[in-house]
């Protein structure tokens, strides 16, 4: 009876870790559903980089990036509400959500009184940007228990710790850099995937 009852539990347990990994793939597959926003919102930092940095006249960096991110929120919220129409809602795909609007949101709460309060410094404004895409890429990655996705994370840490220690055009160049290889690049492998 005990070695009947060992069996049980080790087959209960089998069954127990592959619905947790049955759990991570699905999650992992929500992550590569959403490979576009990733995209999209690559696009929208280089567009407002380039407004801002080439089209001074245009309204320069304080024109620049709330009219771009304001849009990209916008197109974001429509393509979503489209794709996830009649899709049941999990509750790994409401922490998945809540984790990145909780980062959209501090981003949003940081980013205009900084740039309007006339107490922007660039090193630390990006550094603090990439620490919170930083902290949502950890996080997700974590969550679904996937390598890559912490990876990114750890590269957009990587680019606010470089941002702190170059100055000028150079700040620019380590963000497009974390935004092509994080956002673009990341986007581009989840949607091929």
């Amino acid at each position: 009876n005990g070695a009947g009852a060992g069996a049980i539990n080790e087959r209960e347990i089998g069954e127990r870790l592959a619905l947790i990994e049955s759990m991570m793939r699905t999650g992992r597959k929500t992550t590569e559903y959403w490979g576009w926003n990733f995209l999209l919102w690559g696009i929208a930092y280089l567009v407002a980089v380039a407004w801002s940095s080439f089209l001074p006249h245009a309204g320069g960096p304080a024109l620049a990036w709330p009219v771009t991110m304001i849009f990209a929120v916008l197109l974001t919220i429509a393509i979503a509400r489209r794709r996830t129409r009649n899709k049941p809602r999990t509750e790994k795909s409401r922490a998945l959500q809540a984790i990145w609007t909780a980062m959209g949101f501090g981003i949003f709460i940081f980013a205009f009184p900084v740039a309007f309060s006339g107490h922007f410094q660039a090193q630390s404004y990006m550094a603090a940007i990439e620490v919170m895409l930083g902290i949502a890429h950890v996080a997700s990655g974590i969550f679904l228990r996937w390598t890559m996705q912490t990876a990114v994370g750890a590269l957009w840490w990587v680019a606010a710790i470089a941002s702190c220690f170059v100055s000028g055009n150079s700040i620019a160049y380590v963000f497009l850099a974390a935004t092509f290889v994080c956002m673009i690049g990341f986007g581009i492998y989840l949607m091929i995937r």
